[in-house]
């Protein structure tokens, strides 16, 4: 469990550092702040002790501290005391309050672990009783023997405008994921650094902060993600300033910091002792690997340390992954052929670039018919199942061939062994019984008219017709805004190539489209604002 490589490290290296925040908060070149496995052992049973008092065993607790030291802590907490932890993203306090309020609804906790300065904002929320992770006393409480089939976590989407279904991580989970993501970074004991600014309650950013450096005794690094979203040479600064570093981006901000790093930026920043930069955006783009290998590589990342990778709802780590070695295989198909669910290798004509997710890291991928539930052979598009150790152990599954798989409901195709990841099942457009990709149909859409914000369109589907929601441009002042042009320009163009019946495009203003940290707008969210007028 990962309580007891805790307990084990504080035992063993106790001096060594295991946590490092990096606050840019107060400074403008970042204040470290760190943590030995010693003081992290000591701050999480004491902190533990006080959960207790409040919470039994097997109840359940919100996390909601800021992202670094404390954040940490508080986690660890709750599996120290045998408490179910609940992490949520503490910025949805201001940015998507029906979001946690609906969460907070769902997972029934009876507490909150939470810091003294963010207190107040906390308890506006949250009528419950509240256990600091700063300024406790030094009373301690043993270590909870928790078995691995034990509830550990329940895990949330971290996009608002979804289901607030929890996804049940046991203790055994946990553990097995934090050493998968060891064998799958080629991570070495005592050596490797982790560099991670993804909030904790998202897969990625609970792996790489808290599951693998429990693992393999890897020194973690954190930042706070608004401030890397506000100045990404932050982030490239921490890479550069560790050895063997493992780290993760989401697609649209892999895409972002690459296109934010200036001459200046590349001419002093080195990062060839990053081992593992991951995109764990999906689907990937082949523009941002494009754009990463070329502006990193500029600053000495290796192109085989870029890496691709591919999480599912019910599962916990990296599903798939490419191999060290190469970069990530890209290949062209048809994109005619590719709506109608067949992958047809092709350069000429009307081609897709599509980036391959990688291979399976411990377990099996399956790509099912998902109307008749049979398997597809390589090249053929269809529902992603998964069968394995990656699978949280208490998801419901269905049984094909004398096996049990979990559904994810993606798309996606299998290419000689490696996994191309197409989106959500639920994503696709239907119209008049014709099955549409909704990426293709948006590409025409924001390609239609300049006043358009490339990565701010959405398509929906609502049976004979299609809806278009975009946003206006940053760079085109609001004055400037030709709404009727725009309308009739996207209008023509989605109907002229995909001859079907557009019953609406909407227009927001820069800012106001529905979406998530990530950066990727909520389909459910805008399809629900849409029905409701409130776009």
């Amino acid at each position: 469990m990962l309580t007891d490589h805790l307990a084990a490290w504080a035992a063993t290296n106790a001096d060594d550092a295991a946590v490092t925040y990096v606050d840019h908060s107060t400074s403008l070149d970042g204040l470290s702040v760190t943590a030995t496995w010693g003081s992290l052992q000591r701050r999480v049973a004491s902190t533990a002790a006080a959960l207790r008092r409040v919470v039994g065993p097997g109840g359940r607790a919100v996390v909601l501290a800021p992202q670094g030291v404390d954040d940490v802590v508080a986690l660890l907490a709750a599996l120290w005391a045998g408490v179910v932890a609940v992490p949520l993203d503490l910025s949805d306090l201001d940015d998507h309050p029906s979001h946690v309020h609906a969460v907070l609804a769902d997972c029934l906790a009876t507490a909150v672990l939470t810091t003294s300065a963010v207190k107040p904002r906390v308890q506006a929320f949250f009528d419950a009783p509240v256990v600091l992770v700063d300024g406790l006393p030094e009373e301690e409480v043993d270590r909870f023997p928790a078995a691995a089939s034990d509830l550990a976590m329940l895990r949330y989407p971290v996009d608002p405008g979804a289901d607030p279904y929890g996804t049940a991580l046991s203790h055994g989970d946990l553990a097995a994921a934090g050493q998968r993501a060891l064998t799958a970074f080629r991570a070495v004991t005592g050596r490797s650094v982790t560099v991670n600014w993804l909030p904790l309650c998202y897969d990625l950013g609970f792996v790489l902060g808290v599951a693998a450096p429990l693992a393999g005794r890897l020194r973690a690094v954190l930042l706070e993600q608004s401030s890397v979203l506000e100045q990404p040479r932050r982030w490239l600064q921490a890479l550069a300033s560790g050895q063997d570093v493992i780290t993760a981006a989401p697609d649209f901000a892999l895409a972002y910091c690459a296109s934010r790093t200036t001459e200046q930026d590349r001419s002093w920043l080195r990062l060839s002792q990053v081992s593992s930069m991951v995109d764990g955006g999906e689907p990937i783009n082949a523009s941002t690997v494009r754009v990463a290998v070329d502006v990193f590589g500029q600053c000495g990342l290796p192109p085989q340390s870029l890496r691709t990778c591919y999480t599912a709802a019910g599962a916990v780590g990296p599903v798939t992954m490419t191999p060290g070695g190469s970069p990530p295989r890209r290949i062209t198909v048809d994109r005619e052929q590719l709506a109608a669910g067949k992958a047809v290798l092709r350069t000429d004509g009307r081609p897709s670039l599509l980036v391959s997710s990688g291979v399976p890291v411990d377990g099996e991928v399956l790509i099912v018919d998902p109307s008749a539930s049979w398997q597809l052979p390589d090249g053929m598009v269809g529902e992603i199942w998964l069968s394995g150790p990656a699978v949280a152990v208490r998801q419901q599954l269905v049984a094909l061939d004398g096996r049990h798989w979990l559904r994810t409901g993606d798309l996606g195709f299998l290419h000689e062994g490696e996994l191309f990841v197409l989106g959500r099942q639920e994503d696709l457009l239907t119209v008049d019984g014709r099955r549409l990709d909704p990426h293709e149909v948006e590409l025409v859409a924001r390609a239609a008219h300049a006043a358009i914000r490339p990565d701010r369109v959405v398509a929906l589907s609502f049976g004979e017709a299609v809806v278009i929601v975009a946003e206006r441009s940053q760079h085109l002042p609001p004055a400037e805004l030709d709404v009727a042009a725009v309308v009739a320009a996207v209008r023509a163009a989605v109907a002229k190539r995909f001859d079907v019946r557009v019953r609406d495009v909407v227009i927001v203003e820069s800012g106001r489209m529905p979406a998530g940290w990530t950066g990727r707008p909520t389909r459910a969210a805008i399809r629900r604002r849409y029905l409701e007028a409130g776009l």
